[in-house]
């Protein structure tokens, strides 16, 4: 009875290594040897993952019983970042980075950053709004004055534009 109860009471917090998943059960490996493939993942609300196999998987086991078991926190060694105090950051194992520092937010991606609204999207500084690349289109590429147009048949400037929205050629 007793060698049970302390069986029991062992086996409530287990570390496992990942083997497989989905975004809400993992198949995990315990240090012990013992394979899982039913363990609940929890997130914490309005965010969600999917851990990489091999991830590292710290689980409780309600009564002992390891096939009642739940993930509360999955971490990837392979993927972290040094951070000062205070500092939070979200990121993957591909680069993509959302940095929270003392100087602001830092966003790194290495790919095409979307923004999709159905109302309006308001951009508010007290400094300047820059925007710099290949190619910047407004307004899909119409309407936009440089204050650099030249009349064909003076040669002089002849379109009023504005000193606050400026666009390069």
């Amino acid at each position: 009875m007793f060698s049970r109860l302390m069986s029991r009471i062992k086996n409530m917090v287990a570390i496992g290594t990942v083997t497989g998943s989905s975004t809400k059960v993992l198949q995990i490996q315990t240090s012990t040897g013992k394979t899982n493939d039913r363990i609940k993942r929890l997130h914490d609300y309005g965010f969600m993952s999917h851990p990489k196999v091999g991830s590292r998987a710290y689980n409780l086991f309600l009564g002992g019983v390891m096939s009642r078991g739940f993930s509360f926190c999955v971490e990837d060694e392979r993927y972290e970042m040094e951070l000062a105090e205070g500092e939070v950051a979200m990121l993957d194992d591909k680069g993509n980075l959302v940095h929270f520092t003392e100087n602001g937010i830092s966003i790194t991606s290495l790919g095409s950053v979307e923004v999709n609204a159905k109302k309006d999207v308001t951009v508010t500084a007290e400094g300047n709004i820059f925007a710099d690349g290949k190619k910047i289109k407004l307004n899909d590429g119409s309407g936009v004055i440089t204050c650099e147009s030249i009349c064909p048949f003076t040669g002089s400037p002849h379109v009023d534009g504005s000193s606050t929205v400026l666009a390069g050629k």
